[in-house]
């Protein structure tokens, strides 16, 4: 009942904005010279548990827009996810005429010639792509066209932090002026980590993660790719010195697992929310849990904090940057081979969910969460629900698209598994730049190649 309150009020908001409905939300008459006949599409999407109401929202104010449209919404699971369901739909020549896919399922999809570009879409129907975050849009440019549209946003994880003012202001630390630097970080990490007699970690000012390299290594004016996407970047100096750093947080702490197994199990946040971990690289997911903790808990609604991705001050070059699409991202794609009134009607819908204050607009802040059409974020409600809505966006205007190909997920993953040597402390940071490189290589190689071989 309080989300669908919350809801309702949110709309109102954003409703209230001023050019939103005249500049967004005017619908494209496509058959102004005749009746449209009735179409019906599916929607395969992963908006389950408390979202599923939201989005059946969403999609209740669709058709009273476009009343011959009627949307189909096919929850799917998460093990399904996994198991390649994306892709296996295709294969089988039975996709939905919308499916919610990954950044990474995209790309894969477009070298399968599987779906079509909106790209003509957008033109036709003088789509203002400025109403984006830039990185939020360019995460989904790909062979020269535009595949999809965001929602939610592709940013804002592991590219910023939460921090406890509350374990700053005890220990004489400004809770406004949270670290930016590397090494304002290692200060407050030395002030805010305590052990007790035996050694065991009690308080964390903050933890060394494998995820954060990615954010480290272009805070530091590092690529991870060439711009060709043909050659690994991120075993240059700049590499070498973001994974140092790393080593350097491990090395004042100590290991990690001990802490992280009493504390943070499920490694979901629980030893920042209870007062263990002063500073926590996480994604705006967690947002939600920390809101919903602090009503329910009657704890300050200000007790936590945003720090935007330090940078390495020793760099003249780096400054604060977060990476967008690493590992999700999630866009909405039309299959190749439909009907043109399915086409039609199932760009219409990709473009009612992603631009319009109905769609992108309830959906991303009836959560608490920033929308990727910029104008959405500015009704003031929002900051009463979250005292930190414009750090947050200051994260996402930080951010840069994370290079996109079908084996991003491949690469990311072969890289991010090599650091947990570092975290452990098992294995000198520069060895493992190397080693992750070569492996990161040899699957860059092997995509090009089968590439070539496909032409």
């Amino acid at each position: 009942m309080r989300s669908r309150l919350l809801g309702c009020l949110l709309l109102t908001a954003l409703l209230t904005l001023p050019a939103v409905t005249l500049v967004v939300l005017a619908p494209v008459n496509v058959e102004a010279a005749s009746e449209p006949k009735p179409v019906t599409i599916n929607f395969w999407n992963w908006w389950d548990g408390t979202r599923q109401p939201l989005m059946d929202k969403v999609i209740s104010e669709f058709q009273k827009e476009y009343p011959w449209i009627t949307v189909r919404s096919q929850i799917q699971s998460w093990a399904d996810l996994a198991a390649g369901k994306i892709l296996a739909a295709y294969a089988a020549g039975t996709p939905p005429e919308v499916m919610m896919a990954r950044r990474m399922d995209i790309f894969a999809l477009v070298d399968l010639g599987a779906i079509i570009p909106i790209t003509d879409f957008v033109k036709r129907d003088n789509l203002d792509l400025s109403i984006f975050y830039p990185s939020e849009v360019n995460a989904f440019r790909y062979e020269g066209e535009l595949w999809t549209l965001p929602l939610p946003t592709v940013g804002l994880n592991d590219s910023f932090y939460f921090y406890n003012r509350e374990m700053f202001e005890e220990k004489g630390l400004n809770p406004d002026r949270p670290p930016e630097t590397w090494s304002s970080l290692l200060e407050v990490n030395r002030k805010l980590t305590e052990k007790n007699a035996a050694g065991e970690i009690t308080y964390l000012g903050v933890r060394a993660w494998p995820s954060q390299f990615v954010p480290f290594l272009y805070s530091n004016a590092g690529q991870f790719l060439s711009p060709d996407l043909k050659k690994v970047a991120f075993d240059g100096p700049e590499g070498m010195q973001a994974a140092e750093f790393m080593g350097d947080i491990v090395k004042m702490t100590g290991s990690l697992w001990g802490f992280v197994s009493k504390y943070d199990p499920q490694a979901t946040g629980t030893s920042f929310i209870s007062g263990r971990e002063a500073i926590y690289f996480s994604n705006v997911s967690l947002m939600n849990s920390i809101i919903q903790q602090a009503v329910e808990k009657k704890r300050r609604l200000d007790w936590w904090g945003i720090g935007l991705m330090p940078h390495n001050d020793r760099n003249p070059k780096a400054k604060s940057t977060g990476v967008s699409g690493i590992s999700y991202g999630w866009g909405y794609v039309i299959p190749k081979g439909i009907p043109k009134e399915k086409q039609e009607a199932a760009w219409l819908f990709i473009k009612f969910l992603t631009t319009d204050v109905r769609g992108t607009g309830f959906f991303s802040l009836a959560q608490g969460r920033p929308s990727p059409v910029r104008k959405f974020n500015e009704a003031p409600e929002f900051r009463k629900l979250n005292p930190n809505f414009d750090r947050l966006l200051l994260a996402l205007q930080t951010e840069v698209p994370f290079p996109g190909l079908p084996v991003q997920k491949e690469l990311y993953d072969t890289v991010i598994s090599t650091f947990w040597s570092v975290v452990d402390g098992s294995k000198e940071p520069r060895e493992l730049v190397t080693s992750a490189a070569e492996k990161a290589q040899v699957i860059l190689d092997q995509y090009w190649a089968k590439r070539a071989g496909k032409r």
